[in-house]
C-alpha cells in the first residue's frame, strides 16, 4: 500500500512538471509570435509610411505639372525669370516640397522637377523626375484604340485602318493582354506598348510591334476652355433618344449626356459628367463628302457604348482614371482613346480621322511630358 501510495506521489510531481516545462514552452513560442506580429506590424507601419511619402513627392510634381498647364500663380514667368521655381504645398497627410529648374541638361524645352514628400510623422521620399515641353500631343488620336493604361482585350474584335491603311494601331501605356487569339488586324496595323504584349495578331508583321516605348502623353480636357468656347451651354443633364440632331461647334454639358440618333454637321458634346451611348450615332446619309459630318464626345470621367452600337466618331475620356467601355457588339469608326479602354464581346474598331479642325484636347496649351523618373530617397 505504501509503495503504492509513492508510486502515484512521484506520478503526480512528474505530471506537475511536465505542466511547468509545456507553460514555459507555451509562453516562449507566445512571445515569439506577439513579437513576430509586433514586427510584422512595424514593418507594415513602416511600409505604408513609405508609401504615402512617396505619393506625396509624386502628387507633388502633379501639382507643378497642372500649374504649369494653366500657368498658374506665374509659375511660367518666374521660371523665364530665374530659371528656378520652389514651393511647399499643404497635402492631405502631409506636405510636397517641389524645386523646378529650366534648360535641364542645355534642353531649352527641359524641366527637372525634385520632389520631396514628408509625412505628418516625418517620413521623407524623394523622386527625379525630367519633363519635357509638349506643344503637338496629337499622337494620341492617330490610332485606333489609345489606352493610357495596362489594358486586356476580352473576347474577340477587330481593329481596322482608314481606306489609304493608316490609323489601324493599337496603343497601351503598359501591358496589352489579348485574352484569346480571335483578334484581328491588319497587315499594316502596328502595336505600341510601353510593356510587352502576350500576343500579336498573325496579320501584324513583327516589324510592326513596339515594346517597352517611352509613354505618350494624353491631352488635357480643359473644361472651362471648352464651355468659354461653346455654341451650346447645357446645364444639366443632354438626352437624345434616337432621331435627328445637328451639330454646330461645341455643346457643353455640365451633367450627363445620354446619346443615340444621327447627327448633321460637325461639332463636339463635352460633358462635365458621364457619357451613355445606346443606340446608333451616326452621320445622316446622304450627305456629301466625309468631311460634311464629324463627331467628338468627350468626358473626363466616362464614356459607355453597349449592345450592337454603331458610332461615326472620336471618343475620348480622361482625367486620372476615366473609362471607355464596349460591350456587347459595338462598331466604331473613328477611335477610342481613354485612361482605361475596357472591352467586353466583339468589338470592331475602323479608324477615321474627320475630326481635324474641331478644337481636339491640347489646343493652345502646352503638357509636359514625364520622359525619366528616379526615386533619390
Amino acid at each position: 500500500m505504501l509503495w503504492a501510495f509513492r508510486k502515484l506521489r512521484d506520478e503526480r510531481g512528474g505530471t506537475f512538471v511536465l505542466a511547468i516545462v509545456g507553460l514555459v514552452v507555451m509562453l516562449i513560442l507566445g512571445t515569439s509570435f506577439i513579437g513576430r506580429t509586433i514586427n510584422a506590424l512595424y514593418h507594415a507601419k513602416n511600409a505604408r509610411d513609405d508609401m504615402t511619402a512617396l505619393g506625396l513627392a509624386e502628387s507633388g510634381v502633379d501639382m507643378v505639372v497642372c500649374m504649369l498647364y494653366d500657368d498658374y500663380g506665374s509659375i511660367s514667368s518666374q521660371l523665364a525669370g530665374s530659371g528656378q521655381y520652389h514651393q511647399t504645398f499643404s497635402m492631405p497627410r502631409g506636405t510636397s516640397d517641389v524645386q523646378v529648374y529650366t534648360n535641364y541638361a542645355g534642353v531649352p524645352d527641359a524641366l527637372l522637377i525634385r520632389s520631396t514628400g514628408t509625412t505628418y510623422n516625418n517620413v521623407d521620399a524623394r523622386v527625379r523626375v525630367i519633363a519635357k515641353a509638349m506643344t503637338d500631343v496629337s499622337r494620341v488620336f492617330r490610332g485606333a484604340i489609345f489606352s493610357d493604361s495596362p489594358m486586356t482585350l476580352h473576347g474577340s474584335g477587330t481593329v481596322l485602318p482608314d481606306a489609304s491603311g493608316d490609323g489601324g494601331d493599337i496603343y497601351s501605356n503598359g501591358d496589352i493582354t489579348f485574352s484569346g487569339t480571335s483578334f484581328t488586324m491588319s497587315n499594316t496595323g502596328h502595336i505600341y506598348t510601353t510593356g510587352t504584349t502576350n500576343w500579336v495578331p498573325p496579320q501584324v508583321p513583327g516589324t510592326n510591334v513596339f515594346q517597352n516605348i517611352a509613354p505618350i502623353p494624353m491631352p488635357v480636357i480643359d473644361l472651362t476652355w471648352y464651355q468659354n468656347h461653346a455654341t451650346r451651354v447645357v446645364n444639366g443633364n443632354l438626352t437624345v433618344n434616337g432621331g435627328e440632331f445637328d451639330l454646330d461647334g461645341i455643346t457643353y454639358v455640365t451633367g450627363d449626356v445620354r446619346l443615340a440618333g444621327n447627327y448633321r454637321g460637325r461639332g463636339i458634346i463635352v460633358a462635365a459628367g458621364k457619357i451613355r451611348i445606346t443606340g446608333n450615332v451616326t452621320a445622316i446619309t446622304g450627305e456629301s463628302g466625309s468631311d460634311e459630318y464629324a463627331l467628338v464626345v468627350m468626358s473626363p470621367r466616362a464614356v459607355s457604348i453597349s449592345g450592337n452600337s454603331t458610332v461615326e466618331g472620336l471618343v475620348y475620356a480622361h482625367n486620372v482614371d476615366a473609362e471607355v467601355t464596349l460591350s456587347g457588339n459595338p462598331y466604331i469608326k473613328g477611335a477610342v482613346c481613354a485612361d482605361v479602354v475596357t472591352t467586353n464581346g466583339s468589338i470592331t474598331v475602323e479608324y477615321s480621322d474627320v475630326w481635324s479642325g474641331l478644337g481636339l484636347p491640347g489646343q493652345d496649351k502646352t503638357q509636359y511630358q514625364q520622359v525619366s523618373w528616379q526615386r533619390v530617397m
